[in-house]
């Protein structure tokens, strides 16, 4: 059984409990009528209405123990209950002398438990049900002990009973119309709040990420990294690489802004390709890029940033001439645990600055990072 279906099925159970409730109370009246000699039949009979209702409740309860109940088309044997109910309630009435006319509430006190599970048409039929039930009982009286004042008697009972259950019917669809009307609102409440959800995530990942490469954010990276280097263990290192695309500017200038967007974008996605999930790398301004290795010593560092550098300047761009080439300097260093982020990005700065100063499409690691 499915978690949702389970769940279901426990409510079930809890709504069966609150019914013996009912049952019990009607037990305690049988024996009391019994005491106060308003039952006109023997104690064997009376307990026969007690056992009647115990071994029908106790039938329901193994139907919904043992998931039977599952296999019929309303799960909570609404309809089931208050049939037995009607026809429990009008064979009590049956035996019952001049307290009858308080009993009769028995009826209208049973459907009260299908108001929030049954349809209008539902209710209506079992309401009918039940002034059927104790129509027929009526008739049964008068035809064995015909009196004028016991027939006017039996017409009072009959429409109080029958006043009772045309405004519990009333009732019963102001109680269900009130029920979808909450069920509507809790359904678009719902609807808002996914939507909120997906507003608040599309704000998230707006605000981490660069629009142009899809890469993360000068933002998220100080925050991600500051997160990581939190989380350093004892002896591990963190790869930092600062990577600047070389005379950019000049794509810019010669070729256009839609030439130089391709040459980020195709970058980012290169990188992207040629790193491992976990690690971390960023637009961090400009024709600027950050990286972040995890667990990852210089000589890793140094293997990784090759591999992107070489395939960044094999790679060919629509926008701009076959001759054209893009390649990239790199400024490395390394991460240890409680270090400053800010510091250790300096030093990848200083050491990108040489990589320039030394002909550019290189990388260059700070001397720090060899210590």
């Amino acid at each position: 059984m499915d978690p949702t279906e389970s769940k279901f099925q426990r409510l079930r159970l809890q709504r069966f409990y609150l019914a013996q409730i009912s049952y019990f109370i009607t037990y305690v009246v049988i024996a009391l009528a019994w005491a106060a000699d308003q039952y006109v039949a023997g104690p064997y009979m009376a307990a026969s209405h007690i056992a009647l209702g115990i071994f029908c409740q106790l039938v329901i309860f193994l139907m919904f123990r043992t998931n039977i109940n599952l296999r019929f088309k309303d799960p909570s044997l609404t309809h089931v209950q208050l049939v037995i109910a009607m026809l429990l309630s009008t064979y009590l009435l049956m035996f019952v002398g001049d307290i009858r006319g308080s009993l009769i509430m028995l009826y209208p006190f049973s459907l009260l438990f299908g108001v929030f599970l049954l349809s209008m048409r539902a209710f209506i039929i079992h309401a009918v049900l039940a002034l059927m039930c104790f129509t027929a009982l009526l008739l049964f009286d008068i035809s064995i002990d015909y009196s004028q004042k016991k027939l006017s008697v039996h017409l009072l009972e009959w429409f109080v009973l029958a006043s009772f259950l045309f405004w519990l019917c009333f009732f019963g669809n102001y109680i269900r119309q009130l029920k979808e009307r909450l069920q509507q609102r809790h359904t678009t409440l719902q609807a808002h709040q996914e939507t909120l959800k997906g507003m608040m995530g599309q704000l998230q990942n707006l605000a981490a990420t660069d629009s142009l490469t899809g890469l993360a954010n000068r933002r998220y990276f100080l925050d991600e990294a500051a997160r990581r280097i939190h989380l350093i263990g004892p002896g591990k290192t963190l790869g930092l690489a600062l990577i600047d695309l070389d005379h950019f500017k000049r794509i810019n200038d010669l070729y256009g802004h839609a030439a130089g967007d391709e040459v980020l974008q195709k970058f980012a996605q290169l990188a992207k390709e040629k790193l491992r999930g976990d690690d971390l790398i960023a637009r961090f301004g400009g024709e600027e890029f950050i990286l972040l290795l995890g667990n990852s010593d210089l000589a890793t560092l140094h293997h990784c940033l090759e591999r992107i550098r070489i395939a960044f300047a094999e790679l060919s761009f629509p926008s701009l001439p076959d001759e054209v080439t893009c390649t990239l300097s790199a400024g490395l260093s390394l991460i240890h645990g409680g270090d400053d982020l800010e510091h250790r990005i300096n030093e990848a700065d200083q050491a990108l600055y040489q990589a320039k100063d030394d002909g550019r499409n290189r990388c260059q690691a700070h001397r720090a990072a060899y210590a």
